[in-house]
């Protein structure tokens, strides 16, 4: 993205000066600067906002030049900044904002040579300055070139993304997940994760990662979902400069994250008043269609989306205070007709995005910065009749509305005191929601199965009004220091804290939702206690949430030392602790002593800054969710009830006796258990079957005494090399694998054991399956407090259940990466950047979240929730593939035309098949979720895979020559030019929740996003 060429300058002095300037450059070649043990060198800090310019001056026979003053200006802003070079010709000069800096050597003699180069965020940005004197005839004419040069100063791999600029020359979705697409190791995550409207926007897995395993910052703002940590707020494209997609060997100061860490920069304002108008429409007209699923009726897919975007940046007072404001309209529509639920889903927004960043320099050192923005956004959905026989959509009969987003700031400050200390600091709120509330909550959900299908029927459309708002609030100190002893050091230490906040409250519509079914076989009389050919209503009540706090802090330190000028050491160490509360503000979670060093290393192999060979370590924790402490006073109970009648028009449902005659085939070997307050029959009566009875757990109980968060260990190795100014290769191998795993797991069945083993009788009654969830590390023995006292005793007691009592194996995880890279830098006509990754991920545990069946409860998955629901599991991950091919690039036809593509080539996903467990009945009560299919072992990734994923897309840009003010750019973006329909995605469920064969078996659920034409412009003045 970045253009690594120099240019050459020039700059003529009068004859007189020859003779000074030719003598000076010979002399300072083997000068060098005398330092005491600690000597003062450029500092830098911030990284999540700002980067640092390295650079080496020779002169032409490739000799240092020592002690030569440099100045780095701002060409946006106009600040300065000033360093010198050492003795080996390096300088540093750090931070600084992302963007283009004109670099001045102020030679002795008063010999200058100026060059410019371009500043990334987050990174060393390094570059070769080259100083040559020449006399011709009475003057002497200094030159220079400039070339990008590998860093020697980190040992972070991804990719650094200039929006504006790939926009201008490459096909890219207008999201921050079409970005991180784009990095080596990435790829999209399953579909069975709706995180799509009306936020949650970024649903992509990084180095084998599950897709809740990442995080996110704009400015330095972590707006990453910490209820679930599966994708962040949604901000618009145009607000951003640069994105920065971290996928490992990341340094210290980055952390709560196992996956990666996308980090953006918004634009701000410059010393030229800049407008800005943009279009984008993407019309249904110029889009094809998926071929039909099983479930979806994609031919009737319809999709419009349209914005306009209005920007305006500029100086309030020249060199010292800038702004950058952003307004962007929208207008969405979507059709998606269901062949499952019998019914079309429409949804519409026109909410629109509001965006401000100022700048304020009180000197040429001292930075102020605040960034706001506002990304609320509400989505009416409305539901449409649909028969799926005719295709025909009816009239509307019910929706719901969403509501997304919310209002975010930051501010910081960044301070130059001295050449050798910069400081930093910075506080911000970040807000957003996700709502989903029926327009008529009192109408019960209703699925009917009597006649041969399966299908929703009656006016409601919504399962569960489900509302949540999260707030993180957060402040951050950090402090860069440059010294030497024994080798040059850049010393980086600092701290943060975040308090989140998370109120979610979700209830069934209806208070309870029914499924109707007809008794057919004499199992089936038995099990519940009727005759053949009894109708039946099984109602399900579910009610969860409240609010929920949290604290995440961490300090660390990273020290990045030149022991000679070929050899850097990267040594750094964090420290995190993660607290939650419960639903009533006890605590629950406090997680300390997370420590996770950060070391690596970079070597100059032949001392030309040519080749680079690196490696690192690193341990990385991620928070426990939110989500978990949501969950921790439910109340889900399911109930059976003769059937009287139903009314499909109204919904209106009459119910008959409770069944109170269950035998255990229902849930397990336990059977019924007492219904709690809150479900639908009298409280007391043995006819529920209880998940969770509304108490909030006693947080002494929720978690084993010497619980460990979850961290990843990474292990990399890697090799780069520049061929020449224009093109550079690079492989890096790296190992990821799991360390400790914290999950909740329903332990009454362990607990059982230890009453069993020490004679103790009644235990039974207490914990009858699911009433004690305690969340521990899967494959270690715990010391937990019961729930409820031991029969016989009065308190709660710690009791020590062994590794045999659990019977749940250890959390595998291990990703095994080649990757193998090439650049070519636009040159004037052309750029390419290509990658190709073999990669295994393997294990019996995807991450915090369970693409298998698309939950979200990070950390609390049902993956370990009873011992059969783990067997089998060990195979290839639903993030594994095997093989990643992405090239893009760009190709200036004429000075007026550009066109550009983006070519991706993944290999398929591997699936097994889902079911019933056969003997274990705790697991068999979730239905199709075990991996046994009609009694046999299956086990995972060994049944069928998708297609190959295929997708070329193409970008057209064309200036047009027209006289009006600034300049006027056409697009035209073409997705999936060659219009394949490759299945991504499969129904991995080969049992019905029933127990009997589901025909549907291995059918495609979804397919790649058909071609589609988006068409805009830009008009910049």
């Amino acid at each position: 993205m970045t253009d690594t060429k120099g240019k050459g300058s020039q700059l003529k002095r009068p004859a007189a000066a020859s003779r000074a300037i030719a003598s000076a450059l010979a002399i300072m070649a083997p000068a060098a600067v005398v330092a005491g043990v600690i000597a003062p060198l450029p500092a830098s800090a911030q990284s999540y906002t700002t980067g640092a310019l390295i650079g080496t001056l020779r002169n032409e026979t490739g000799s240092a030049l020592a002690g030569v003053e440099v100045s780095v200006t701002s060409l946006s802003q106009g600040f300065t900044r000033t360093s010198h070079t050492d003795a080996g010709g390096a300088f540093r000069v750090g931070a600084l904002p992302a963007g283009e800096y004109r670099v001045t050597f102020i030679l002795p003699e008063g010999g200058t040579l100026e060059q410019n180069v371009k500043v990334q965020v987050g990174e060393d940005t390094s570059y070769g300055f080259t100083a040559e004197a020449t006399r011709k005839l009475d003057q002497v004419v200094v030159t220079g070139t400039a070339s990008k040069e590998l860093t020697f100063a980190q040992t972070t791999s991804g990719v650094t993304v200039d929006v504006r600029e790939a926009l201008r020359t490459q096909p890219i979705g207008r999201s921050i997940e079409s970005v991180t697409l784009l990095a080596p190791t990435s790829v999209q995550g399953d579909s069975n994760f709706n995180v799509s409207a009306p936020t949650r926007n970024t649903n992509v897995t990084i180095g084998g990662a599950s897709p809740a395993e990442n995080a996110f910052y704009i400015n330095g703002l972590n707006i990453t979902n910490f209820d679930t940590y599966l994708g962040s707020a949604t901000v618009p494209f145009d607000f951003f400069q640069s994105v920065e997609v971290k996928t490992g060997g990341y340094p210290a100061e980055y952390g709560r994250a196992t996956g990666g860490v996308i980090n953006a920069v918004t634009r701000s304002g410059t010393n030229e008043w800049e407008f800005g108008v943009s279009g984008d429409w993407t019309p249904d007209e110029l889009r094809d269609t998926s071929p039909n699923t099983y479930r979806a009726f994609n031919e009737l897919n319809e999709r419009d989306a349209s914005s306009m975007t209005f920007t305006a940046g500029g100086p309030i007072v020249k060199d010292r205070l800038f702004i950058f404001g952003l307004y962007e309209a929208q207008d969405t529509r979507s059709l998606s007709p269901s062949i499952s639920l019998g019914s079309a889903v429409l949804d519409e927004s026109d909410d629109p995005f509001y965006g401000l960043k100022l700048d304020g320099y009180v000197t040429d050192s001292q930075h102020l910065e605040f960034t706001y923005f506002d990304s609320s956004r509400e989505v009416s959905r409305t539901s449409l009749a649909f028969d799926p026989d005719t295709g025909v959509i009816g009239q509307p009969f019910g929706g719901s509305t969403l509501r997304g987003g919310g209002e975010s700031w930051v501010g910081r400050y960044t301070g130059q005191f001295t050449d050798w200390m910069t400081l930093s600091a910075a506080y911000g709120v970040s807000k957003d929601r996700n709502h989903q509330q029926a327009l008529d909550s009192d109408t019960p959900f209703v699925v009917e199965t009597r006649f041969g299908t399966v299908a929703r029927v009656g006016p409601q459309t919504t399962v569960s009004d489900d509302i949540g708002d999260t707030e993180r609030a957060f402040y951050r100190f950090d402090a860069d220091f440059s010294f030497d002893l024994l080798g040059t050091h850049q010393l980086r230490f600092g701290l943060d804290n975040e308090q989140t906040t998370l109120e979610h409250v979700s209830a069934r519509t209806g208070k309870s939702d029914y499924r109707l079914f007809r008794v057919t076989s004499a199992g089936s009389a038995d099990t519940y206690g009727v005759p053949i050919g009894s109708d039946l209503a099984r109602v399900t009540t579910i009610r969860l949430g409240g609010r929920v706090e949290g604290e995440n802090e961490a300090f660390y330190v990273q020290d990045s030392w030149d022991i000679t000028d070929r050899l850097n050491l990267q040594l750094g160490l964090r420290n995190d602790r993660f607290k939650l509360d419960n639903l009533i503000g006890e605590n629950v979670l406090d997680l300390k002593d997370n420590w996770g060093p950060r070391v690596g290393f970079n070597y100059d192999v032949d001392g030309s800054g040519e080749t680079r060979v690196y490696g690192s370590y690193g341990r990385y924790f991620i928070p426990p969710a939110s989500n978990l402490s949501f969950r921790g006073a439910d109340l889900f109970v399911r109930e059976y009830f003769d059937l009287v009648s139903f009314d499909p028009s109204t919904g209106a449902i009459v119910l008959g006796d409770e069944r109170t005659n269950l035998n255990s085939n229902i849930v397990d070997d336990l059977g019924a258990s007492a219904c709690p307050n809150g479900a639908i029959g009298p409280a007391g009566t043995v006819a529920c079957l209880v998940f969770g009875n509304g108490s909030q757990e006693p947080p002494i109980s929720k978690t084993s005494r010497d619980l460990s968060a979850t961290y990843e260990d990474e292990f990399v190795l890697g090799v780069d090399r520049i061929l020449n100014d224009d093109w550079s290769v690079g492989a890096r191998f790296s190992w990821r694998t799991l360390g400790d795993v914290s999950e909740d797991v329903a332990i009454d069945y362990a607990i059982l054991k230890y009453c069993d083993r020490n004679g103790i009788a009644g235990c039974g009654d207490i914990w009858f399956g699911d009433y004690q969830y305690t969340v521990l590390n899967p494959g270690q023995a715990i010391d937990v407090y019961t729930r409820d006292p031991l029969p016989g005793q009065s308190e709660r007691q710690i009791i020590h259940l062994t590794e045999a009592d659990l019977a749940i194996p250890e959390a595998e995880r291990d990703y095994v990466g080649l990757e193998l890279t090439a650049s070519r830098a636009f040159d004037g006509v052309w750029s390419l950047d290509g990658s190709y990754v073999w990669s295994s991920s393997i294990g019996n545990y995807e991450g915090t979240v369970l693409s298998d069946t698309g939950q979200t409860d990070a950390g609390s998955t049902i993956l370990y929730d009873h011992p059969g629901l783990t067997d089998n599991q060990y195979g290839y991950l639903p993030n594994h593939r095997r093989h990643q091919f992405k090239v893009r690039g760009s190709y200036q036809v004429l000075d007026s035309l550009m066109v550009g593509a983006n070519l991706t080539v993944i290999s398929p996903k591997q699936y097994g098949c889902l079911g019933v467990h056969p003997t274990d009945g705790a697991s068999a009560a979730y239905g199709a979720d075990s991996r046994f299919c009609q009694g046999e072992a299956v086990r995972r990734g060994t049944a069928f895979e998708t297609d190959w994923l295929t997708n070329l897309d193409l970008a057209v840009r064309y200036d047009v020559p027209l006289k009006v003010p600034g300049k006027l750019t056409l697009r035209a973006d073409i997705f999936n030019v060659l219009g394949l329909e490759n299945v991504l995605t499969a129904n991995e469920a080969g049992d019905l929740p029933t127990g009997g064969i589901d025909p549907d078996y291995r059918k495609p659920l979804t397919y790649q996003s058909p071609r589609a034409i988006r068409l805009g412009f830009d008009w910049n003045f």
